[in-house]
């Protein structure tokens, strides 16, 4: 088998022990959202919504998938009803994509220049795009570390 597959393997392994309910992670559904995708979930096999949910999640991140099809299909549909539009970017996707630490991110709050600093160059990067505000860059700071997550 090819050395790929037998890493991918073993670090799928590794993180399943790694499976729980999330801090956090709530969804919000109507009733009749929650009556549908728990009758979807029934009707694909499933025991409650929750795991139908978690098997659509591993198919949208490529990592527990139920086929490469499926995968490219949840990749498509998220691009299509998610996709970075052209002219809008928000900071926490910058932060994100530029690798930004927790502690990165409580260290601008701290530090008015250095927040300035990646302000700038987010602002640089994503010109002509509408970009979020500073108070809104800092409410999305001070949002983050108060979850105390890493993005």
């Amino acid at each position: 088998m090819n050395e790929y597959y037998l890493l991918r393997a073993k670090e799928q392994n590794e993180d399943l022990q790694t499976d729980r309910i999330r801090k956090g992670l709530k969804v919000s559904l109507t009733d009749k959202e929650h009556s549908s995708l728990k009758l979807l979930a029934y009707k694909a096999g499933f025991k409650s919504a929750g795991e139908l949910l978690s098997s659509f999640v591993g198919d949208l991140t490529d990592w527990h998938t139920n086929g490469s099809d499926e995968s490219d299909l949840a990749s498509e549909w998220y691009e299509r009803a998610f996709g970075m539009s052209e002219h809008y970017t928000n900071f926490i996707h910058y932060l994100y994509n530029h690798d930004y630490t927790l502690e990165d991110i409580a260290d601008m709050l701290e530090d008015e220049d250095y927040f300035e600093d990646v302000y700038e160059r987010y602002i640089d990067e994503n010109e002509g795009k509408t970009n979020q505000t500073r108070e809104e860059c800092i409410n999305v700071i001070k949002e983050l570390i108060e979850k105390g997550e890493e993005l």
